[in-house]
Parts: structure tokens; C-alpha cells; sequence
């Protein structure tokens, strides 16, 4: 498909694609077979390949390839199916919604927000903002910090809590709101804890649960802990889901670097676990703030009512 650009397969796939090719992706990826996808949609088979076949001619793309035992997504399937993914995602929670505000619910905010924002920035804000306005709907999209500020520029959101982005859109402002820092983390019985001033040297020999590429700590990890432990070890999955690393942590000298605004989602949890002291240069461990992205020329009179400590800039 060398003869196409960006530009042109977008514009096919806004003209031609159907939500219900969507769901067939789905359906295909799932169950690695025509006909079983077929019977979930409640299609015919010749319907389902006929759908799957328009799909391929206009993307001029193969998505789906046999072998032995039903099909499987090539690596343009794949792709299609992340976007696929998300865009149903997307809907369900749009679908949401539109039940909340039938159902009497004012449509009010619509904010996205990275994991150690939803801890540091939402909670308590949350709940004073309800206290005056218990009518209005606030629709939280958790996300990556670089997908949810897409979707601010696209009008999808209202604003962002998230670090600072890089770069910053001309058209978006940023607030900063916490500061914060990386600190490790490990099972209340690992023997480190309760030690002042660890070095970071004597952390050899444990095993590292990594946050997601991409995000401030794992920056850190690399620059700062690999620096003095190159021969680290650590499992080898990478997440930024709590219920994830929770579980990992509970592993034999587990360790994690993460942000120290996420520690209270540890919740109930935290008597299992607890910060190890490490004698480490804290302008190290710093990294950026959280705080708010927002748009001026489009800024909502609610999301001031919800930030009544900031100052928003309005065109």
C-alpha cells in the first residue's frame, strides 16, 4: 500500500468503516474463527466474511490470516483492533451517560485524568464539588497522560489531570497543583524497611516490579537505579494498574519505584506495605508536578466551580 498516505486511509476509513465491523474485529479477535464470531453477532457466516472482506478492500490491507486452527490477526489486525478496542470503550461510556442525563442528571464536566492524579487531585475535589452541585454529571476518562490530552484538543474533554505535557499545545495551559517525587516501595516485612537512610546499593539482589514505559519513575528507574544496580532484575511484565502492582509487591524482595502521590490508593493496604527510607539525593527522586491542562478558548464555567483554588485564564 506504498501508493497511500495518512491522510488517504483516514479518509477511507471515515467514509467507509461501520460500527459493526468494529464489533466483528472484536468478535474475530476473540474467537480466532469466522463462524463463532458470526453466532456472537448473530450474522450468517457469508455475512460476517463479506464484512470482513469489504473492510480489507478498502484499508487494501490484510487483517486476518488462516492457519490451522481458525484465523488470527495479522499485524494491521492488530493495530485496527487496539483502535477497534477503545473506539467501543468509548461508546459503552458515551452510552453511559446518555442513561445519566435521561435519567434526570445535568450534563456537566467531562475530565481525564492519569492514576496518580485521580488520588492526588480528584477525590477531595470531588466530593466538595458534589456538595454544591449533586445534580451535575462529572465523566471521568482514566487514561495515559498523552491519549486523554488528544482528546482535549479533539473536544472530547474538558481538562486534563495529569504532569505537564511536552510539548505543550499553544492552545492548552498547565497548571501545576501537587508537587511530587518517587519513592520505593515494599512489603511491610521486607527487611530494608524500618532501616534509615538505605543506600541505594543495598537494594541489590531484589526484584523490581517496572511502572509502564513512558511515565516520570520508570525515567527514574533508568537514570537513577540502574545507574547504581546495573545488574537489577525485575519481573518482566510493566503496568501501571494498582491491582497489578499490589499483587506483584506481595512477591519474596519485591520492590516498586513509584510516585508518591499513588501511595494512598493503597488504601486498606497499607499495613502491608511501606516506604523504604533510601539515602538518595531527593532532587533524584523529584518529578513533575501534577496538576491541570485545560483550553482557554473553550474552558466550561463548571471547571472553575470545581477548582475554586485556581485561577483560570479565559478567552
Amino acid at each position: 500500500m506504498t501508493s497511500l498516505d495518512h491522510r488517504v486511509l483516514f479518509a477511507r476509513l471515515a467514509k467507509y468503516l461501520r460500527v459493526r465491523q468494529l464489533q466483528l474485529l472484536l468478535a474475530l479477535q476473540q474467537s480466532g474463527s469466522i463462524l463463532q464470531a458470526a453466532k456472537k453477532l448473530h450474522m450468517s457466516q457469508s455475512a460476517a466474511t463479506q464484512a470482513l472482506s469489504e473492510l480489507e478492500k478498502v484499508l487494501e490491507l490484510q487483517l486476518f490470516e488462516r492457519h490451522a486452527r481458525g484465523i488470527r490477526a495479522t499485524a494491521a489486525g492488530k493495530a485496527l483492533i487496539d483502535s477497534a478496542t477503545a473506539v467501543m470503550h468509548t461508546l459503552e461510556d458515551t452510552a453511559s451517560v446518555l442513561v445519566e442525563i435521561s435519567s434526570g442528571a445535568k450534563a456537566g464536566l467531562r475530565l481525564g485524568v492519569i492514576p496518580a492524579a485521580t488520588y492526588a487531585l480528584l477525590s477531595a475535589r470531588l466530593t466538595h464539588f458534589y456538595d454544591q452541585h449533586p445534580d451535575v454529571l462529572v465523566d471521568i476518562q482514566e487514561g495515559r497522560g498523552r491519549e486523554l490530552l488528544r482528546q482535549l484538543l479533539n473536544g472530547n474533554l474538558d481538562a486534563v489531570f495529569c504532569r505537564p505535557p511536552t510539548p505543550l499545545p499553544s492552545q492548552c495551559r498547565f497548571i501545576p497543583l501537587v508537587s511530587d517525587h518517587a519513592v520505593v516501595v515494599a512489603r511491610h516485612s521486607h527487611p530494608l524497611v524500618g532501616r534509615k537512610h538505605v543506600p541505594l546499593e543495598d537494594l541489590r539482589g531484589n526484584r523490581w516490579v517496572l511502572p509502564s514505559h513512558n511515565i516520570a519513575v520508570r525515567d527514574i528507574f533508568e537514570t537513577v537505579v540502574r545507574a547504581q544496580i546495573p545488574d537489577a532484575t525485575w519481573f518482566p511484565i510493566s503496568s501501571i494498574a494498582l491491582s497489578v502492582l499490589e499483587s506483584l509487591l506481595r512477591q519474596p524482595q519485591a520492590l516498586i519505584l513509584m510516585p508518591h502521590s499513588i501511595l494512598p490508593a493503597l488504601g486498606a493496604s497499607t499495613a502491608k506495605f511501606a516506604v523504604i527510607d533510601l539515602a538518595v539525593d531527593a532532587q533524584l527522586l523529584a518529578i513533575p508536578s501534577l496538576g491541570v491542562v485545560y483550553t482557554p478558548a473553550t474552558v466550561p464555567r463548571l471547571l472553575s466551580t470545581f477548582l475554586p483554588d485556581v485561577t483560570l485564564d479565559k478567552l
